[in-house]
């Protein structure tokens, strides 16, 4: 059986000399450059000549494709080949840049009271929950037992809602106690390039190649190379958080049209292209999680978003009609981007555009992002302007001598602004936000400081009962020169894709299975509301094991 072209690989990606520092490279074959206009069409004829072949194709390089090409690997498949639409260095979806933390309850029993009580209203057939928790249980033993991979506990989101049913059950861990670093995603590499896992990078999948009548899948068309799959297909392709036309399709509701993203630009729903066309459901396509409020970091035109560090207070964050919006803090409570306001968790309110305004002591702190560099885009991709002066230079930091100079260079009516300002100094002087409430403490049962996250040692306040998570602090006031930065709810990922069964086959819309078609990680996730920290990994790792052995267990269909 032929398959795609190989070579040697010059860098070596090995966790332990990554994390000493050394240049990391995925491992696999060569990139066959693929991307292109897709001037074939998908045939149903499985007789048609293929450019190449592997027994799996699986699609997307994320823990939930590696856990997939791992696991069919070890249950006995002979060639297992990933489509990585990225190019090598920036492979790895959201996995990649992650904090690489797993969400792995001490029982099953209570893994599924706690998400379905997370899960509120939107509920999930009870056999799916079932099969969902039993898999991220199944992790640990796969990952340390089988894998031998060293999961130490974590202690964020663990669990992040306290004081629910099964909550207390609900523990995380990190590989080699490392919060993010790519520290699941770099010893799967290594596993999978043991094994003899094939990758062709810069390939998009664009078409799924099956028989029109019967929807069995054949195999994937990438460009215009016909890949056959002989036992089957596993799409492990991640959302569509950098999609704006799907964003504004599904996510109306957020008020924030054009968020930034956080994690990997080509997450650009090519999956929710490629099951529409078969005729899979879709499910908790408007379910999604974010950090929260972020800058660009790139660019003036750049949705890549950066976690802002603002340790001076003197700024605000103002909407789209030059008024403040929420207590600056707020952001800080919000868990993966919700916020509890009466009864329901909604995403955190950003308009848009909104801009965040500070004075020059913020200005002189030298670095507004940087307090997190253990995850996101910038780990791995250029990290773009590193100082408020560079950013300025850069046209992403907008800076003036006078509000009023500010407001137009923003393109914001100069009164409402100073007004917003003014009012907020009078506050200032006095000693009270009465507005918000800023610099007050605050008080809930849950808080986790991403920015001082550190292996196991994160910074996180649990209890089943509200108690002081914030300090209050002296309001200080925003003096010139101004600047501002145009800002937005940041997006992790979504949750949408095709729905699968407790098998992680794809259903179509009559809820039968889809033959030789499987799904993995978030594209089609479990999670319909609310959703622990951690879980998206573990779920992509449970997922892709469950894929990778039911399609490795399949009879070719040219046997």
């Amino acid at each position: 059986m032929g398959t795609a072209s190989s070579k040697k690989h010059t860098k070596d990606l090995s966790r332990r000399n990554f994390l000493k520092g050394a240049a990391a490279t995925a491992a696999g074959i060569a990139s066959v450059g693929l991307i292109g206009c897709n001037s074939a069409k998908p045939q149903s004829s499985k007789q048609e000549a293929w450019d190449t072949e592997a027994e799996i194709v699986i699609i997307g390089l994320g823990a939930a494709g590696l856990a997939a090409a791992i696991a069919a690997k070890k249950e006995g498949a002979q060639s297992v080949l990933c489509l990585e639409v990225a190019p090598e260095e920036f492979a790895g979806g959201n996995t990649r840049v992650s904090g690489d933390m797993l969400m792995i309850p001490d029982d099953v029993s209570s893994g599924v009271t706690y998400q379905t009580t997370l899960n509120d209203s939107y509920e999930v057939p009870s056999e799916y929950m079932q099969a969902w928790a039993e898999g991220v249980c199944g992790n640990m033993a796969w990952l340390t037992e089988e894998l031998g991979y060293d999961l130490q506990p974590g202690t964020a989101a663990a669990p992040e809602f306290p004081g629910l049913p099964g909550s207390d059950k609900i523990k995380t861990y990190y590989v080699d106690g490392i919060c993010g670093f790519s520290s699941l995603w770099l010893p799967f590499m290594d596993t999978a390039a043991e094994l003899g896992v094939e990758i062709m990078y810069e390939t998009r999948a664009t078409e799924l190649i099956f028989d029109t009548t019967t929807k069995e899948v054949f195999g994937v068309l990438a460009g215009d190379k016909r890949i056959k799959a002989s036992k089957g297909v596993i799409m492990a392709c991640g959302g569509f958080e950098n999609d704006p036309d799907l964003l504004q399709n599904y996510f109306p509701g957020i008020g924030c049209p054009n968020p930034f993203y956080n994690g990997s630009p080509y997450n650009v729903g090519d999956g929710i292209r490629m099951a529409q066309k078969i005729g899979a459901d879709l499910w908790h396509m408007n379910s999604i999680a974010a950090s929260a409020i972020c800058g660009r970091t790139l660019s003036p035109d750049s949705r890549s978003a950066g976690f802002l560090n603002l340790s001076s207070k003197d700024y605000i964050y103002i909407n789209n009609e030059g008024e403040r919006f929420m207590c600056e803090e707020t952001k800080s409570l919000a868990r993966h981007g919700k916020l509890k306001d009466k009864g329901i968790w909604p995403l955190l309110t950003v308009p848009t555009p909104s801009h965040v305004i500070f004075g020059s002591a913020a200005f002189n702190e030298k670095f507004l992002f940087g307090s997190i560099d253990y995850m996101g885009w910038s780990i791995i991709a250029e990290p773009g302007p590193a100082t408020n002066q560079a950013l300025v230079d850069a046209g992403v930091l907008v800076k003036a001598d006078t509000l009023a100079e500010l407001a137009r260079k923003i393109g914001h009516n100069a009164d409402a602004i100073t007004a917003t300002v003014d009012r907020y100094n009078s506050m200032v002087a006095q000693g009270k936000d009465e507005d918000f409430g800023r610099g007050e403490s605050v008080y809930d049962n849950y808080f986790f400081s991403a920015e001082k996250a550190s292996g196991t040692s994160d910074v996180t306040t649990y209890s089943n009962t509200k108690t002081e998570v914030l300090k209050a602090f002296p309001l200080v006031p925003i003096e010139g020169p101004f600047y501002a930065m145009e800002v937005a709810l940041g997006l992790l990922n979504t949750q949408g894709g095709a729905k699968r069964n407790g098998e992680s086959q794809v259903l179509d819309t009559d809820g039968s299975v889809i033959p030789r078609l499987y799904s993995a990680g978030e594209f089609g996730s479990i999670y319909a509301y609310m959703y622990n920290g951690g879980g998206n990994i573990s779920e992509a790792v449970s997922t892709g094991r469950i894929a990778g052995i039911g399609c490795a267990k399949l009879d070719p269909w040219d046997a």
